[in-house]
């Protein structure tokens, strides 16, 4: 979402180390393993960036300091998972190092329960400052629909102890809950939001819909809190050094410690309103190549969040599904950087040929076929589509019509169209809307629901070609039965970032003039609970009292369904505005 503007690096091979060194280099004798803890590696090839998590062979210790042996570490960014299958999880951490010159062990470990009695296995991984000390490993061969507990061991410091849980197995048709959190920008206030998440345990993961960091200096854009470094981020180490800072928060790490994460990147983790070959908030030249800070940003983020890279070694590619039993299927975009053209303008007319123009890509061919296929071809009841920017049409139309007064037509006139989002790239949404209503001998996509952040408020719609015209109509929408409507989205508000400063009598213009809108809210900052089940899925928004202190209290705030096969948005407990 806009806000007020103001070297790719290779991948570096590993040598082995053998166990014994391994061992030394964790502060930890053979002994310390007991006869029923040997190490039992993981499946899969652990690092992103493709290469090997397992480590044999011979070669220096790791984690040794030359002149006096083993170095200190410490666990100041504590643990997270992510991503996780019926049989896999991601594992993170981060270890910090007084010299930054040598190699460190890192051990994981595995655990049935919170004591730490029931073992499961263990796998070894050696970081440097080519990854900035992260870890990061796919540890599979777990058992599906399970609470995992997990820590790490580097030189005979213990990182804290993590909590995950797997996916549940293909067969599985028991119902899910996901948080969802978009949004979470530190100069704004404090990450309550988070905090009341953690506190819950009826959740399976929590999805972040993009916006985990904001790339800002110090007031450039809220300055409640203070940002590292305290100018807006460019390079490879700034980035590292502002993801190391949102991992050092109370709030969110005490939410990485309690679930899984599953997470896609909106513009923010690069610069404001970001495309493919540049950004509103990168100046070329003076602040660098845009392909450079491209990659800068998708390297940081790659080595700190907890995500598994669809293509191992392809940082520029994050699209991709996670299945959760016959129930649901998330099916995983990116908006931003992979294949976007840049952005008309806001507002836009609607009746500006050059957003309906058919060369225009949001998401691109690829991509593209990517979503459609998966929809079709998922055998999970539910599509949930995580999405960065609001797919349903945003249309104000000031005039007779529209009780609202003068100001509303300076703000929006000649229409609402908001030309960072899918209504700037009309023909490739259509050709979305089709698939979906099935096309060309195809059966028509049923329970798709689209889960969006970005826009820092709460809005609820129906998906239809054009909700202005009438049933009768091809392509017609029924706003009383939902008749025409081909599938759902649900837009959930910020952790902390501004809702737009839109008075009451817009919002009503909004509804009034956008009847598949069925819901908005601009002043709640919170966080949404996805509940998919065999009958219906449900969106609970959540609103927290306060982002100025840590802490408050959270309340429920509205409450909407949509059932098997519907459609459409069946109201449930009704939001107010």
């Amino acid at each position: 979402m806009s806000a007020p503007k103001r070297k790719r690096t290779r991948a570096i091979r590993r040598s082995g180390v053998n166990r014994r060194l391994f061992l030394k280099g964790l502060g930890l004798g053979g002994a310390t393993l007991g006869s029923g803890l040997g190490l039992s590696a993981c499946s899969g090839s652990g690092n992103s960036d493709g290469s090997s998590t397992a480590n044999t062979g011979t070669g220096a210790p790791v984690g040794a300091n030359q002149s006096n042996g083993v170095q200190p570490v410490r666990f100041l960014h504590g643990v997270a998972s992510g991503d996780p299958t019926a049989s896999a999880v991601i594992f993170w951490t981060r270890v910090t190092v007084p010299n930054t010159e040598q190699r460190v062990a890192v051990r994981l470990d595995v655990f049935e329960d919170e004591a730490l009695q029931a073992f499961v296995k263990s796998e070894e991984f050696v970081t440097d400052a080519s990854r900035d000390f992260t870890v990061k490993i796919d540890c599979g061969g777990l058992q599906a629909d399970r609470f995992y507990f997990y820590r790490f061991l580097s030189n005979g410091v213990s990182s804290e102890v993590g909590r995950t849980k797997t996916a549940p197995a293909d067969t599985s048709t028991r119902a899910l809950d996901f948080g969802l959190v978009s949004c979470s920008s530190l100069g704004h206030g404090y990450f309550n939001a988070y905090g009341q998440l953690a506190k819950r345990n009826d959740l399976d993961a929590i999805v972040h819909l993009g916006d985990y960091i904001y790339e800002y200096g110090n007031g450039e854009y809220g300055g409640i809190r203070p940002y590292q470094p305290s100018h807006e981020i460019l390079t490879l180490s700034d980035y590292r050094t502002r993801h190391a800072q949102y991992k050092q928060d109370a709030d969110l790490r005490q939410l990485h410690l309690r679930y899984p994460f599953i997470t896609i990147w909106d513009d923010h983790e690069s610069a404001d309103n970001s495309y493919h070959d540049g950004a509103a908030n990168h100046t070329e030249g003076v602040e660098g190549k845009w392909v450079d800070r491209k990659a800068y940003s998708q390297q940081a983020y790659d080595e700190w969040m907890p995500i598994r890279l669809p293509e191992p070694g392809n940082r520029n590619r994050i699209f991709r599904t996670l299945k959760f039993g016959q129930t649901a299927e998330w099916i995983l975009l990116d908006t931003r950087l992979y294949d976007r053209d840049v952005q008309a303008a806001t507002p836009v007319n609607p009746l500006d040929p050059s957003t309906a123009n058919a060369d225009r890509h949001m998401i691109g061919d690829e991509q593209r076929a990517f979503l459609i296929n998966n929809m079709r071809q998922s055998t999970s009841q539910w599509k949930l589509i995580g999405n960065q920017v609001v797919f349903h049409q945003w249309i104000i139309k000031p005039g007779l019509n529209n009780p609202a007064p003068n100001p509303v037509q300076t703000l929006v006139a000649p229409s609402g169209l908001n030309g960072d989002s899918w209504d700037g790239y009309s023909a490739e949404r259509q050709k979305i809307i089709n698939a979906i209503r099935g096309e060309n001998g195809q059966a028509p996509v049923n329970n798709v629901v689209f889960l969006t952040g970005d826009v820092h408020s709460a809005w609820v719609a129906d998906i239809t070609d054009n909700p202005e015209l009438p049933i009768s109509q091809a392509g017609g929408y029924n706003p009383l039965t939902g008749q025409g409507s081909v599938a759902t989205e649900f837009v959930v508000t910020s952790v902390t970032s501004p809702g737009l400063p839109l008075p009451d009598q817009v919002i009503q213009a909004i509804r009034l003039s956008s009847p598949h809108i069925k819901h908005v809210k601009m002043s709640e900052r919170g966080y949404s609970v996805l509940r998919v089940g065999a009958d219906k899925t449900t969106c609970e928004y959540w609103a927290v009292s306060t982002i100025l202190e840590r802490g408050g209290t959270e309340f429920l705030s509205a409450s909407f369904d949509v059932l098997k096969n519907a459609n459409h948005i069946d109201q449930g407990l009704p939001g107010l505005i």
